[in-house]
């Protein structure tokens, strides 16, 4: 049965509709505009306070200023990215993202050397000498003790800036005096070497492949690698991603790739800071016939995580040693008008198992946990029987 309704009652009704609409709108306007005062006032007074430092500098400071005037700009962009407190996130000078997206797209240029500081001894020792390396060339050796580079002796103080030596612009000279068997001896040493990514060999009739980084030519490296350990009969590959942490997630995603059967779904996602996906990774390429261990630590990191994570996740790789970083963000360059570049994290990892298998904070923890009796740091000078996580690595595989 219909029923009619007054014109009063109609109009009655469009009315309150209409109040309760504006009231609603000015809750929301009120909310908003609170938002933007309160926004604006911190930010006029962290100007402010800016400027007072900047004329109180200017007036009173006792000294040169030209060094101050010169580096204010980068300090600002330095002092906004340090107090986000994240790691991940940084400013770069024009010539350090230069550097930075160079040896991301075209690898690290250097002598051909891996050196670790022995702190038991005080010792900066060569512990690898790539083939075909100009430190080859110089007769340089895993084992050699390190001394002096550029006529500057190595103290534990210094070492780490020394070190930066062995790596950057091309046909730059490095000089390196350098001890074996109580003799001492200088060579000049070329960076012309392209340093890889991916090594590779055999260890007790397993392939062994050490990821140092994850760049754009990561993926045609273990490309060739895993080849080749396939023509030469092994069955089995451990992964050694122990303190690896260079490179970014979508070169990560392109070495999972390879290692990866094709897959339904994706092998990784990268959501933004309101819950939406901003960038999608997914498998393509025909996996290789191996058993997996992939070999982790605290030093495994970012790219490294993701490289693990999903290996035990799509391969069932046995994780073994100790607990990752727990990095799990993706980072975005946006380009300044200097030059310049800010480094910023701007999504939340999360791997092919979904939301419960997210690192970020948390970190990886090993399926098979095997700790070593020394420290992290010196991994490349140990022995296959003095490195307890690889041991494991290849007794497992070798049951399997």
């Amino acid at each position: 049965m219909n029923k009619k309704i007054s014109m009063g009652l109609c109009l009655s009704m469009v009315i309150i509709a209409i109040a309760a609409t504006f009231a609603i709108t000015m809750v929301f306007s009120k909310q908003i505009y609170n938002g933007i005062i309160s926004n604006i006032s911190q930010r006029s007074q962290t100007y402010d306070s800016a400027e007072e430092i900047n004329r109180l500098i200017s007036n009173y400071f006792y000294g040169d200023l030209e060094n101050y005037n010169n580096n204010l700009g980068a300090s600002l962009a330095m002092g906004y990215v340090s107090v986000l407190d994240d790691e991940s996130s940084m400013y770069m000078t024009a010539s350090e993202y230069a550097s930075y997206t160079d040896k991301l797209e075209n690898g690290l240029i250097g002598i051909g050397i891996e050196t670790i500081y022995d702190y038991s001894t005080g010792d900066l020792v060569i512990a690898c000498v790539y083939e075909g390396s100009p430190a080859e060339s110089e007769g340089l050796q895993a084992g050699d003790v390190i001394t002096a580079v550029n006529n500057v002796t190595v103290t534990r103080s210094n070492y780490r800036t020394l070190c930066e030596s062995f790596f950057g612009a091309r046909m730059t000279v490095v000089s390196i005096e350098y001890q074996r068997d109580d003799v001492t001896k200088t060579v000049s040493v070329l960076n012309t070497f392209s340093i890889p990514t991916v090594i590779a060999e055999e260890v007790s009739g397993i392939g062994y492949v050490r990821l140092t980084a994850f760049y754009k030519s990561t993926e045609s490296e273990l490309k060739t690698a895993l080849t080749a350990l396939k023509n030469s009969g092994v069955e089995s590959v451990i992964f050694d991603v122990r303190n690896c942490s260079e490179g970014t997630i979508a070169y990560a995603a392109k070495a999972i790739d390879v290692v990866v059967p094709n897959i339904s779904g994706n092998i990784a996602v990268a959501k933004d800071k309101n819950g939406n996906i901003k960038e999608t990774f997914s498998a393509e390429y025909s996996e290789f016939p191996f058993n997996y261990a992939v070999l982790i630590n605290s030093g495994t990191k970012g790219p490294a995580e993701l490289f693990a994570c999903d290996l035990r996740d799509i391969k069932q790789a046995q994780l073994i040693g100790t607990s990752t970083a727990g990095t799990g963000t993706m980072q975005e360059i946006f380009n300044l008008e200097d030059g310049s570049a800010i480094l910023l994290t701007v999504a939340l990892v999360v791997p092919k198992n979904g939301e419960d298998a997210v690192y970020d904070k948390v970190g990886i923890s090993p399926t098979m946990e095997v700790n070593l009796s020394v420290d992290d740091s010196n991994l490349l000078l140990l022995t296959e029987e003095e490195d307890a996580q690889l041991s494991s690595a290849v007794n497992m595989l070798k049951m399997n």
